[in-house]
């Protein structure tokens, strides 16, 4: 064979070996393809898939969100419960996130049900632990306070260990049935260390147990049925039982369970009853809004009647629905008997404290102190609860709402953080209290008066020609609070003082900024050490800028400080063209170091009103007169742009922690959150701020930028969610006037708030105020949870969540 032919033969050969493989190779191949595109379909499937349940998640997310904030009155509990199931749902939403913040900022914490009728009283424990209630045929249910958990009280047969009038026993009655006709509680009382816990029910038996051992008496005499009153002495060894049908209140021994005094006016049946804090007076309202004192020792009457004011709406003349309270201190009495209107008197003098309180619209059934005496709480038949400045005799923001009927009976805890209510609608509910705690700014005496006199009652000898030169700024972390007050003290103006917020005490003496004329302008570094200030010379141009422990080189009016204390900026005054020694006006920025001008002139329309530096000092917010924002460049030394952010002037400025937003505030009673990076609104203007007197005055940022404040001249501040714009909470209300500076602690757990604290003819001085955000910062779903004292039932879980396996939202 030739070797063609043999090469030929061995190409033939391999292309037949070669087929097996090729073909191989392409089912291989198309086997490859397959999978893959088996692969992707199963990838393009599942991730239809995951969107799916993003989607559902969303939806379902928002809808827990909604049925949040509509249960909010009616089932504040559950409210709590279906806000944390929609961040757990969807931890990144925002909206669910507003909706925790939002519930755990909510007033109404619990309603507590199960009353076969009306509630009518309601009354805590003196530890806070517990909580006692009665009403329409139930003479008795306690709570725990922490767990809202029922706490067991026994019940005994008919008639067990029951005393007749003027008896005494210590039989182991332990409750009472209808048998004794004491089905109905009207009156709950504890006594003050805790030892005893009284029932007065509509019939008028009374019943006293010893909370320790359970064992009670019980006396009285079967009456019509009325409305009952009953009070203990501040030692716990007198129980003063009243009744709206007879003529007397009753004096019982608690030890051995006998009436001691039977205690007669002629004024009419005695309503409300209450023992003054030292337990020497006991009062009595009657109808017609007369309140009577009775000396406890002797039992006989102190005095002419307490009466309202003269001029003020005369009560209903025969109606028992009334209440009465006496302050902490026991220098005030408020009560009330058939009107709208509750009077405050001064004790020592028996004089009225100026008007009635006016608000309700029904007739007030109750009254209660909280534990210092500055707030007065009413319940009335207009189903409201109101909340009432004492000091100032206004009201404390808007009522509370959520009984259906009539609210019976008000009752703080011991701390004043808790407010009970009982209602007509057969629910107890349990309210939380915003926490503010006051502080007054004193200064020394002048003349020969020496020793201390406050900061807020500022009398200059000639007020009418003085221009309000008041003037608060606060540091960023809420440390130190330098004021310019308006005290009348020599040599006045020209001067201010500092104080340390937290402890809070006046540090050192009075700064003087100027000899003889006014401080201008004012500005704190955040960490309150550093203070720069300056005024005017008799030509009103304006001074080097006193720079304490600083350099002298800066001048101008300062605005504020860098949040690295390195810069300030401060506003000049247009004196010229800048050659002469004269200026040309501008916001200049400096270096604290020193003293050298970093950037500037800013160039801006109207009058500065504003400034804030975002938290890497790179940029400079200036807030004008005509309502306009410009950002400023520092380090390039240029305009990043201007807009119309209110439609009056720019009252104050503050960026987010991340300096992402901008909140400004406005005259025209609004703020409104900045896109930085844009220049474009967050979400719609924040309004809240109402009236005539609702412009924004201060605005602050938490520490983690979730939430912010605003304080307005309307005397309230009112705080915000920051991815949605939603309120939280009701207003923190109680401050004598304008809100000027807001600061939180490093946090986030308080906010301190510096307000005028009396509005005064001309100018105003002022008051530190902390309240209490520690409901807000930190964990705000574990918060929630502790509200709600309990996690969603996997029935609630079914009806609110369905086609989700059960989660524990609060483990």
């Amino acid at each position: 064979m030739s070797r063609g032919s043999l090469g030929a033969a061995i190409s033939r050969r391999g292309r037949r070996r070669a087929r097996p493989v090729v073909v191989l190779a392409v089912l291989v191949v198309m086997l490859l393809v397959v999978v893959g595109g088996l692969v992707v379909v199963n990838v393009a499937a599942r991730g239809e898939l995951d969107r799916a349940r993003v989607q559902r998640d969303q939806a379902l997310s928002r809808q827990l969100s909604a049925q949040s904030q509509a249960m909010a009155v009616a089932s504040p509990q559950l409210a709590r419960l279906l806000a944390v199931a929609a961040a757990r749902i969807m931890p990144a939403s925002a909206e669910a996130g507003a909706a925790v913040r939002a519930a755990a900022v909510t007033p109404q914490l619990a309603v507590l049900g199960g009353f076969p009728g009306e509630t009518h009283a309601v009354a805590f424990g003196p530890d806070g632990v517990t909580l006692a209630a009665a009403g329409r045929d139930t003479p008795l249910r306690l709570w725990q306070t922490a767990g809202l958990t029922p706490v067991p009280w026994p019940q005994g047969e008919p008639g067990e260990g029951e005393l007749g009038e003027g008896e005494a026993g210590s039989g182991r009655s332990e409750g009472w049935t209808a048998a004794e006709g004491m089905e109905d509680g009207m009156a709950v009382a504890y006594s003050r260390d805790g030892r005893h816990l009284a029932v007065a029910s509509a019939t008028g038996r009374v019943r006293v147990w010893d909370t320790r051992t359970r064992e009670s008496w019980s006396g009285g005499e079967t009456a019509p049925w009325s409305r009952r009153w009953t009070a203990f002495s501040p030692d716990g060894r007198l129980l003063a039982t009243t009744s709206g049908s007879t003529g007397a209140s009753r004096l019982w021994d608690v030890g051995s369970g006998r009436p001691v005094a039977a205690l007669h006016s002629l004024d009419g049946a005695p309503g409300p009853v209450a023992f003054s804090p030292d337990g020497s007076l006991l009062a009595a309202a009657y109808p017609g809004g007369l309140i009577r004192t009775f000396d406890v020792a002797s039992g006989r009457l102190t005095g002419d009647p307490l009466r309202p004011a003269r001029g003020s709406v005369v009560p209903e003349p025969r109606e028992e629905a009334g209440a009465l309270a006496f302050g902490p201190g026991g220098r005030i009495l408020a009560g009330t008997t058939g009107s709208e209107h509750i009077q405050l008197w001064n004790v020592a003098t028996r004089r009225a404290m100026g008007r009635p309180l006016t608000g309700h619209t029904g007739l007030i059934t109750s009254a209660a102190f909280n534990s210092d005496g500055s707030i007065l709480a009413t319940a009335g038949q207009d189903a409201t609860i109101r909340l009432w400045d004492v000091r100032a005799r206004r009201p404390l923001g808007e009522p509370l709402t959520g009984h259906a009927h009539a609210v019976n009976a008000v009752a703080f805890s011991p701390g004043g953080g808790l407010l009970a209510s009982a209602g007509a609608d057969a629910t107890v509910r349990l309210w939380r209290i915003p926490r503010g705690i006051r502080h007054r700014l004193t200064l020394p005496g002048t003349g020969g008066a020496g020793g201390e006199v406050p900061a807020d009652r500022p009398m200059p000898d000639r007020w009418y020609e003085r221009q309000d030169t008041t003037q608060a700024v606060l540091s960023t972390d809420a440390s130190r609070l330098v004021v310019q007050p308006y005290d009348g003290t020599t040599p006045g103006y020209g001067a201010v003082w500092s104080w340390d917020v937290q402890r809070p005490r006046r540090l050192g003496e009075r700064l003087r900024i100027r000899p003889d004329d006014l401080v201008d302008g004012m500005a704190l570094s955040p960490d309150g050490r550093v203070l720069a200030a300056s005024g005017s010379d008799d030509a009103a141009r304006g001074l080097n800028t006193t720079v304490l422990d600083g350099p002298t080189s800066i001048r101008g009016r300062p605005l504020a400080s860098s949040p690295d204390g390195r810069l300030l900026a401060t506003e000049i005054e247009n004196t010229g063209d800048g050659t002469s020694g004269q200026e040309a006006g501008g916001v200049r920025i400096w270096a604290m170091s020193g003293g050298q001008v970093r950037s500037g002139p800013v160039g801006y329309a109207g009058r500065v009103t504003a400034a804030a530096f975002d938290p890497r000092g790179a940029l400079l917010a200036v807030g004008t007169s005509d309502g306009s924002v410009l950002l400023w460049d520092v380090a390039a030394g240029r305009s990043r742009g201007t807009f119309r952010a209110h439609a009056l002037p720019v009252t104050s400025l503050a960026f987010a922690p991340d300096g992402g937003l901008l909140l400004s505030g406005g005259e025209d009673q609004r703020a409104r959150l900045w896109d930085v990076a844009t220049a474009r609104p967050h979400g719609a203007s924040l309004t809240g701020h109402t009236g005539h007197t609702g412009q924004v005055r201060a605005v602050a940022f938490a520490p983690d930028g979730t939430f912010f404040a605003t304080g307005g001249q309307d005397r309230t501040v009112r705080l915000w969610d920051t991815a949605t714009g939603r309120s939280l909470g009701p207003p923190l209300a109680g401050h004598g006037g304008e809100v000027r500076a807001l600061a939180f602690t490093g946090d986030g757990r308080e906010l301190v708030v510096v307000a005028a604290d009396l509005v005064q003819v001309a100018g105003d001085a002022y008051a530190v105020w902390k309240w209490d955000t520690a409901s807000l910062a930190g964990d705000v779903t574990a918060t929630a949870c502790a509200q709600a004292a309990r996690s969603l039932t996997r029935e609630e879980w079914a009806a609110f969540v369905p086609g989700l396996p059960y989660r524990d939202v609060c483990p």
